[in-house]
């Protein structure tokens, strides 16, 4: 029973063998970026390899350049969002112009719960026009790492934020 297995595994380790083996040292910078910003335990910044990778990447990003290419992997661009979500119940919100007020904006830097505006501002009659809607709108949380990459493996998409501060 033991000798079929045996026989398995040893055909197909001498196929392995005989297969050229890939190293991360000869994928492209634009895969060696993907491989290192798709590490999560530990993080790129905890592995050798991918500090020196890192850096030359947020190097270049800072000074303009595209993000690097990976032919073989499923990436998209490089992504700005400022931004956290709202607390909860919150939507995001910005200035609609001069004496516009304040309308409901997915990259607003404001964040208010829309039903205390309608609540306190259009409930009572006037339609917002005398309502105080500033009184009502926080500072939108800001994110340490803004810049992302949507990174797709097995037809789900992670992403991944990092900042390009300091380079």
């Amino acid at each position: 029973m033991l000798r079929p297995f045996l026989f398995s595994v040893a055909a197909m380790g001498s196929l392995v063998s005989a297969a050229p083996s890939a190293v991360a040292q000869d994928a492209s910078f634009g895969c060696k970026v993907l491989l290192c910003a798709a590490a999560t335990a530990p993080s790129w910044s905890g592995i050798p390899y991918c500090v020196p990778v890192m850096t030359q990447l947020f190097r270049m990003l800072a000074r303009g350049r595209p993000w690097p290419t990976c032919p073989e992997g499923n990436a998209g661009g490089l992504g700005y969002e400022p931004y956290l979500p709202c607390p909860a119940p919150g939507l995001p919100y910005s200035l609609a112009g001069e004496g516009g007020g304040y309308v409901p904006d997915a990259n607003g830097g404001l964040c208010a719960d829309p039903a205390r505006i309608a609540r306190e501002c259009v409930s009572s009659g006037d339609n917002g026009s005398s309502c105080d809607q500033a009184s009502l709108l926080t500072p939108r949380p800001q994110r340490a790492e803004p810049h992302y990459v949507d990174i797709t493996t097995g037809g789900q998409s992670t992403r991944f934020y990092f900042s390009l501060r300091g380079y």
